[in-house]
């Protein structure tokens, strides 16, 4: 799995570059709309919207109960605070390093959390930041805002304007892949949480549902005291 997380962030990265068909930001008028929120095009929007909303996900994630931590194959820890504040900005291009980098050599229990590491979640967790992520009323909000643009861009947003944005410009086409790629990586993000929180790894299906999914998973968790 490292290697393949390695591999699909460098190919990520070539095809942004190089291969992404359209206009650049630069000479892009839908950009340039997306990024003042002038769009007229719902879905657009939406997508946009979704994906400031998956870093928060994320967070929830991966610092609701510390600012996390995972060892690497050479035994170091590997911060993670970094990779979710730049993925506010970058998205799957600062998360997958941080999946890559931190995935064990070996499957099954190596994705368990050590008694330490517990230990380090429940000190840890109980700072400002841990709070907030870690609350219901947060992941409320987060599915509420998920469902209501889901509902504005399906009732009078227009597909087809989408398909022909994914073409015409890069910014869009990106965005998109993107999306699909966070959606994903998402499975191995719930995958890992299950298990080191000691709940079962089919919680990890949750993670083909875009945005809810994982909202799901973390209003399914219990309260910890």
């Amino acid at each position: 799995m490292r290697y393949i997380l390695w591999l699909l962030w460098l190919a990520f990265i070539v095809y942004a570059l190089f291969m992404a068909p359209g206009n650049s930001p630069g000479n892009d008028p839908i950009f340039r709309e997306l990024l003042t929120l002038q769009s007229r095009e719902l879905w657009l929007l939406t997508v946009f919207s979704w994906l400031g909303i998956f870093p928060c996900i994320y967070a929830c994630l991966l610092l609701r109960k510390s600012v996390k931590t995972r060892g690497t194959r050479n035994g170091k820890l590997v911060p993670v605070w970094p990779f979710v504040l730049f993925s506010f900005g970058l998205g799957a291009f600062a998360l997958l390093p941080y999946y890559a980098w931190t995935s064990p050599s070996r499957t099954g229990s190596a994705y368990e959390a050590d008694d330490d590491e517990r230990t380090l979640a429940a000190e840890c967790g109980k700072t400002g930041i841990a709070r907030v992520v870690a609350s219901k009323l947060t992941h409320l909000v987060l599915l509420l805002l998920t469902l209501s643009m889901a509902f504005y861009a399906v009732s009078q947003g227009n597909p087809e304007r989408y398909a022909e944005a994914f073409n015409q410009s890069s910014f869009v086409n990106i965005m998109t892949i993107d999306f699909g790629v966070l959606t994903l990586l998402s499975t191995l993000a719930i995958l890992r949480d299950a298990r080191d929180n000691r709940r079962t790894g089919y919680w990890a299906w949750l993670g083909l549902l875009p945005l809810a999914g994982p909202l799901l998973y973390l209003f399914a968790e219990s309260e910890q005291p």
